[in-house]
């Protein structure tokens, strides 16, 4: 089904069921937004990069304004409803607004296998350990693991580009055949990064120990 709504070109992806912080400060989005709070209307974010605008995103709801600034600047909160696709753009207003459709996975889409989709939550820890130095926020998923791979996506904070990706797959199992190889050639590399600070700190006690005992 077709719907008109208000566009949003922003340098981040957004996921269904996700939320996301905005702060909103130049004068065409205060009175876009303004319009979305008053006729409580979602309003849709794009992937905008290198000069140009993906057609595939995400509708948002404000689910709360979290400050007003004197000067009509906002922070509100937003929350991930379902993925759409452009059909058509227009630029009567200061801002976008455009035609939409749904865009759903394919009706012969399928899911993970039990062993894909713990291997994703395990590589998830992993990854989320070797970023943050903590435990790994919690993700409590049961088979058909639909929409564990936005979860994933968006906790971990992938590049843009990935999570665009991500999006616009059609199929819950094919999501997460990209994050099992994206995460997969992740992890050595964050191993070895930890390992190249671990030496450089203890070069470093080593040259201050050193130094020390010259001194004395």
């Amino acid at each position: 089904m077709e719907k008109y709504i208000s566009l949003f070109p922003l340098d981040v992806v957004l996921f269904p069921e996700i939320m996301l912080p905005l702060h909103i400060f130049e004068e065409r989005y205060k009175e876009m937004i303004g319009e979305c709070i008053l006729e409580k209307t979602p309003f849709g974010i794009l992937y905008a990069h290198d000069g140009s605008v993906e057609e595939i995103g995400c509708l948002a709801q404000i689910t709360k304004v979290l400050k007003k600034y004197n000067d009509g600047r906002m922070d509100i909160l937003t929350l991930g409803l379902q993925r759409f696709q452009v059909i058509y753009v227009d630029n009567e207003k200061p801002y976008l607004r455009g035609i939409i459709e749904s865009y759903v996975d394919s009706e012969v889409a399928s899911f993970p296998s039990e062993e894909e989709a713990q291997q994703v939550l395990q590589l998830y820890r992993e990854v989320y350990g070797l970023l943050n130095k903590t435990e790994s926020e919690a993700i409590n998923f049961a088979s058909p693991y639909e929409g564990l791979s936005f979860k994933v996506a968006s906790i971990l904070n992938l590049n843009n580009a990935l999570k665009q990706q991500i999006l616009v797959e059609r199929s819950e199992k094919t999501r997460i055949e990209t994050l099992l190889h994206h995460l997969e050639e992740l992890v050595p590399r964050l191993k070895h990064i930890e390992q190249s600070a671990r030496r450089a700190r203890s070069n470093g006690n080593l040259m201050q120990d050193s130094s020390s005992t010259i001194e004395s």
